[in-house]
Formats: C-alpha cells, structure tokens, sequence
C-alpha cells in the first residue's frame, strides 16, 4: 500500500515519526545481488574482532604484570567496551545467517558500508524471513557471551569487564528486539512489528542494560 493510501504513513513520513521512518525503510531500493563478495566481508569482520580482542588482551596483560591502577581501569573500560562491540559485531552476523536462512532476500552491503552487513528486503520477504533475522541476531550476541564464557578464565577485572560489557549489549538488544519477535509471531509484517520499537529506546533501555552489565560484573 502506498503513502497516499495511507495519510497516516505519509504525514508521519513529514513529522520524522517512527511511521515515516519504516515507510522510507518499506521503500528503500533493495540490490538485486551482493555488494560484496562474502569471503572478503567475512575476512574484515574477523580482522575487526581480532584487532579489539588483542588490544583488549594487551591491556588486560598490562594490568595482570604491573598491578597498577591505571592499567586496570584501562583493562576495565577496554573490557567493556570490547565484550560490548564483539558481540555486536556477532549479532549483525546473526541476523544475516538468519534471514539467509530463512529464505530471504539479504544482498551483503558495500564494504564502505561498515558497520551495516546487509540489507532486507521487508517488502518481499515473508514473515518466515523475518521472524529468522530477527532470532538469528539474538542468538548471535547470547551465543557470543557463551563463548566468552567458556574461552576465557575470569580472574581478573578485565575479563569479568569483558563478559560484562557482553551482557549488557545482549540484554539492551533483548529489550528492543524481543517485543518486535513477540509482534511478528503474532502476525504482523516485519515493518509493523518493528513498530513496537519506541522512538527513545537507546534511552529508555540504557539504565537497564548499564544495570546488567554492572550485575555481570560483581558476579563474576
């Protein structure tokens, strides 16, 4: 159904309400194929990985061999800062491996256009493609905080940052990604079910996903 079918849509679309957005995001032209070859995409994303691991490991050395209290609050903040980002990087890749899976159309993005990997097609692919993306991305993330779990010996403040900042990355995707799987299973179009995603979520779900994290933190 087009904007002038629907005043609604359209007039959101002049506000900037969440409205708008996703009827620009409806619209959006779709590649026909990839962008990008996917050895090569791959290939970056595990050069970025490795690159924020190892900074992290050399900071967490740093702390470990001196005691210095510097070079543990730099362990800390790097700990969190990169558990945060490499399971984000994990969840983009989630949710690509769940919407190709899941039989939709997923062209890869330019390399240019890190951090984005790919693009949906929301108005073609079905609610099975969808409801795939969206679970994918979230196993992805959880996935990675089980892998930091088991990989790493958690006996210093550093790794506990690490598996902390994880955390906290997972919950704040929960909150904003669970109710928008929750809608889709209920039969909604991945546009109306990504309605449910508040204007000021990065907001809104900060103080819990903080919370989370400093929980992590203490516990382990």
């Amino acid at each position: 159904m087009s904007s002038a079918e629907r005043p609604d849509i359209a007039a959101g679309e002049e506000s900037g309400t969440i409205a708008g957005d996703l009827a620009r995001l409806g619209r959006m032209k779709i590649a026909e194929k990839d962008e990008a070859p996917l050895s090569l995409v791959a290939l970056r994303d595990v050069a970025i990985l490795s690159i924020l691991l190892s900074l992290f490991g050399a900071a967490d050395t740093w702390a470990r061999s001196t005691g210095l209290w510097l070079a543990g609050t730099v362990s800390m903040v790097d700990g969190l800062l990169v558990g945060a980002a490499s399971v984000a990087l994990l969840h983009e890749w989630g949710h690509f491996i769940g919407a190709r899976l899941g039989g939709g159309h997923a062209p890869i993005k330019p390399l240019k256009a890190f951090p984005q990997l790919f693009d949906f097609d929301y108005k073609n692919n079905d609610a099975r493609s969808f409801r795939w993306m969206s679970l994918g991305g979230n196993l992805g993330n959880w996935g990675g905080v089980l892998w930091l779990v088991l990989a790493l010996p958690l006996d210093s403040v550093g790794t506990d940052a690490l598996v902390a900042g994880a955390v906290g990355f997972s919950v704040f995707t929960a909150f904003v990604e669970f109710p928008v799987i929750r809608k889709a299973r209920q039969g909604a179009s991945g546009l109306e079910a990504l309605g449910v995603i508040p204007k000021d979520f990065a907001t809104r779900y900060l103080p819990q996903s903080l919370g989370a994290a400093l929980l992590t933190f203490l516990i382990v």
